[in-house]
């Protein structure tokens, strides 16, 4: 055409160096340009995939932020030989009977190391049911027969000839009233004497006693220690001089409810990444008939749980499996009703550490994830815009 001038390809090129050492630097560049002019085209195959790259960016990064907010990849698990040094472990128990009285039932403990103990009350509440399944008792407890529990003292153990317990529900004591009430009779005799209402039995702990023989049921709660080795918890009926009687043999009811069972040092934050379980808890046995011996077998795992990087010495702390079977019991052949736990451990030891990985290195997963994506999805366009052409 008239006017018109072909374009010269160089004048869109950048300047070429002048010198020899610039025309050296520039051939070691990795980011070479192309030349400007050439067109671009749009296709739907390219459309489908950019929608896939965006969406694959979006999810994959989205799951990489939860994992590492969460800490879903951050729970590490290593086994171990147990090498604890304790020498004792507690199980945290709150089992309720829902037809056996306190009085008629004791908790005893025996071991492989011939220990053998009978009606275990230390650090223990036992407290009477009602026929709802709801605690008898209402008040705070101020009785403790534990001596390593710290708010215990001898005026507060009802077993201690140091006894004494408070002849009013109130924080203070009335002028002129008795210094000591031992006994339920006493409290009451003391409300009279002072021309007080007598209060509610289901507030005076002195009056635990009559309210077992008021409701048919009972509840341990509290921690149970015993010693680390291969052993059995009863609840049984009572004992009297190493005899057990047969009309509370006949009577026994092994119906139950486990609200809690867990094992070791409950101040511990305890984490996993399946989750703790105490596979006891909310555990329910309905006796169907009288004679019925329950019993739970538990394989116990010591267990220690660590974050970040703290490391030595952690309070003990249990995991457990369970089972259970009931059968009935022939008495006179050497067989008594009970529900019993029996109790073995495991010689490993599970270690679990939470530990999130550092910042930088989600950083590099995160450009890890859109860049990988976006080189492989754009292999893809170029193999799907080859094939168009051919085709």
């Amino acid at each position: 055409m008239i006017g018109l001038r072909k374009r010269s390809s160089e004048s869109d090129d950048e300047p070429v160096p002048s010198s020899f050492l610039l025309r050296k630097v520039a051939a070691v560049d990795l980011f070479t340009k192309p030349k400007e002019d050439y067109c671009r085209s749009q296709t739907r195959a390219g459309a489908i995939i950019s929608i896939i790259t965006v969406f694959a960016v979006g999810l994959l990064a989205s799951w990489e932020v939860m994992s590492y907010t969460l800490g879903w990849n951050a729970y590490k698990t290593e086994l171990s030989v147990d090498t604890s040094p304790e020498k004792n472990i507690t199980f945290n128990i709150d089992i309720t009977f829902m037809q056996e009285p306190c009085h008629d039932l004791f908790l005893d403990v025996s071991d492989v190391s011939g220990t053998f103990s009978i009606n275990v009350t230390e650090n223990l509440l036992k407290t009477p049911v009602d026929v709802g399944g709801n605690l008898a008792y209402l008040g705070t407890r101020r009785f403790f027969t534990d001596p390593r529990s710290p708010l215990y003292t001898r005026r507060n153990d009802p077993n201690s000839p140091d006894f004494c317990g408070r002849c009013f529900t109130g924080n203070k004591a009335i002028a002129g009233g008795k210094n000591c009430c031992n006994t339920c009779e006493e409290v009451m005799a003391e409300h009279d004497r002072k021309g007080l209402p007598r209060p509610n039995k289901n507030v005076v702990e002195q009056c635990i006693g009559e309210l077992s023989l008021e409701n048919p049921g009972c509840n341990y709660r509290g921690a149970l220690n015993v010693r680390k080795v291969s052993g059995v918890i009863f609840f049984t009926p009572k004992v009297i001089k190493n005899t057990i009687k047969m009309e509370d043999l006949l009577k026994f009811d092994a119906s139950h409810v486990i609200n809690k069972f867990s094992i070791g040092d409950e101040s511990v934050r305890r984490h996993s990444r399946r989750g703790v379980l105490n596979p006891l808890e909310k555990q329910r046995f309905n006796g169907s008939g009288r004679f019925m011996k329950v019993r739970y077998y538990l394989n116990i795992v010591p267990t220690t749980y660590g974050s970040g990087a703290s490391s030595g010495l952690h309070p003990p702390t249990y995991e457990y499996s369970a089972n259970w079977n009931s059968r009935e019991v022939a008495i006179g052949y050497g067989g008594f009703p009970s529900v019993e736990f029996s109790f073995d451990f495991f010689p490993m030891q599970v270690n679990n550490n939470f530990k999130r990985e550092p910042i930088y290195h989600f950083l590099v997963q995160l450009c890890g994830i859109i860049g990988g994506l976006f080189v492989v999805l754009g292999l893809v366009d170029s193999v799907v815009a080859r094939l168009t052409r051919l085709v």
